[in-house]
């Protein structure tokens, strides 16, 4: 299991790029986990609601189950608690996609879109590659963002490294 995290400012392609990969790589036979950071105010179930109404009242756990999907709800002090609380479900997947958020130990991808800023959101030291249209950064490994191909390769070879 690997964690890779993709990072950008918002309309950068973050979401475009990794539902492209998940379809890429389980092709490929992996198992794949795509985790999405919400917005701060964001609640998965707006206040009254019933399963929000069972974890403010002690629930440890929730799932809300629909026809064809279910969701886990755990209240949490931040985001990075994910990291804990999912441990188990990590262990089943081979590769962890993860929009807006990082692990210590992950490899962290900036999605740049040049119109958005003239800069990076992320700091070049800790990322593994940028990924985009061209290459705008010297000082950083490139990836081109229509090339869903070669960016799983990449991600093949850095988890087995």
């Amino acid at each position: 299991m690997k964690i890779f995290s993709f990072q950008g400012w918002s309309g950068s392609g973050k979401t475009t790029l990794i539902t492209r990969l998940i379809r890429e790589l389980s092709s490929r036979g992996w198992r794949v986990l795509a985790v999405k950071k919400a917005a701060e105010k964001y609640h998965l179930e707006p206040e009254g609601k019933d399963s929000r109404r069972f974890l403010e009242h002690g629930a440890e756990t929730v799932y809300l189950v629909a026809k064809k999907q279910i969701m886990k709800m755990k209240a949490i002090d931040k985001p990075e608690d994910l990291f804990k609380i999912a441990e188990n479900d990590f262990k089943e997947h081979d590769f962890i996609l993860i929009e807006g958020l990082a692990a210590d130990d992950s490899n962290i991808f900036e999605v740049y879109d040049p119109g958005l800023s003239d800069e990076l959101k992320t700091d070049t030291k800790i990322l593994s590659a940028v990924i985009s249209e061209f290459q705008v950064f010297d000082d950083v490994t490139y990836l081109n963002r229509d090339d869903i191909t070669g960016i799983a390769d990449y991600l093949e070879r850095l988890k087995k490294s």
